[in-house]
């Protein structure tokens, strides 16, 4: 199991096959659901991708020059000879708790705001707000109230949990879909 769901250059490497394509097409081709797609494009429009409104609801997107250039980079085969559903087999389609602690977890001892976490992560502000109460019912996570946005610190057992997690490292050399882009 990995922290990422698919890398920047994935993304793009997928979209560069098939597009200009739709979010719902493009959603089948990744470990996404269309709304998972969806918020990765709108985060790369203008960047990495741009798009277009038709009549339909469904856009049409295709990568930019800077979105190829991601493709060029990155150290992925062919396309034509990958079978996608092999590559992105084992892939998380939902938020890892661990995913949140991590991002807590940079922070050290230090108190981290929701809105901080809402920036890091390419999941809907609800989905984080569920995650976030959850594991602060469990005991993992601590929460601060007393301002105008809660804050949130690992507790012992969200070290612990984050310490015995089989997942790989977020620091590897693949950049995680929800870093801040290099543009």
């Amino acid at each position: 199991m990995s922290y990422s769901l698919v890398t920047e250059a994935e993304f793009c490497w997928v979209l560069d096959w098939i597009g200009p394509a739709g979010t719902r097409e493009i959603s089948e081709h990744l470990p996404t659901s269309y709304k998972g797609a969806y918020m990765r494009l709108r985060r790369f429009d203008g960047t990495y991708v741009e798009h277009e409104e038709p009549p339909q609801r469904d856009f049409k997107w295709w990568l930019t020059d800077a979105g190829r250039a991601v493709v060029d980079e990155a150290d992925l085969p062919p396309i034509e000879e990958v079978d996608l559903e092999e590559y992105f087999a084992g892939r998380q389609t939902s938020l890892n708790p661990n995913t949140i602690l991590h991002e807590i977890a940079i922070y050290e001892a230090e108190w981290t705001p929701t809105s901080m976490l809402y920036d890091a992560l390419p999941y809907a502000k609800s989905t984080i707000r569920v995650r976030l109460m959850d594991m602060h019912d469990k005991g993992v996570v601590e929460r601060d109230d007393s301002q105008k946005t809660n804050h949130w610190r690992l507790t012992a057992a969200g070290r612990e949990q984050l310490a015995e997690a089989d997942d790989t490292t977020p620091h590897d050399d693949t950049k995680r879909i929800f870093e801040q882009s290099s543009l």
